[in-house]
């Protein structure tokens, strides 16, 4: 298993309708992506939001990435959202389902 761990800056106020948009669009067509395991979006503050996608393997993990920076592009470029940190790697310890 591969995780993509990404923090995003989302301008004042924009964070519950960037999260809507997300729900609503993205999430849908991550769930078709072969590989795919799991997306989770953590609200770390009030103008910052933390996205971890899980897939199967690397290479399932880098489409995914791919997309979503497309995705991203397209939909949310009337919205201030910045791309902070970006990290992929293997997960090596993982308890749950």
């Amino acid at each position: 298993m591969f995780m993509s761990i990404r923090r995003y800056r989302v301008g004042h106020g924009q964070q519950e309708e960037v999260v809507r948009m997300v729900d609503e669009g993205w999430t849908d067509q991550l769930r078709k992506e072969p590989g795919f395991l799991s997306y989770h979006v953590v609200a770390t503050g009030p103008n910052e939001l933390v996205s971890m996608t899980a897939c199967i393997d690397e290479e399932a993990l880098e489409r995914v990435i791919q997309k979503s920076g497309e995705w991203v592009g397209t939909h949310l470029s009337g919205h201030d959202v910045k791309l902070e940190d970006s990290h992929l790697g293997k997960v090596v310890s993982h308890l749950g389902d």
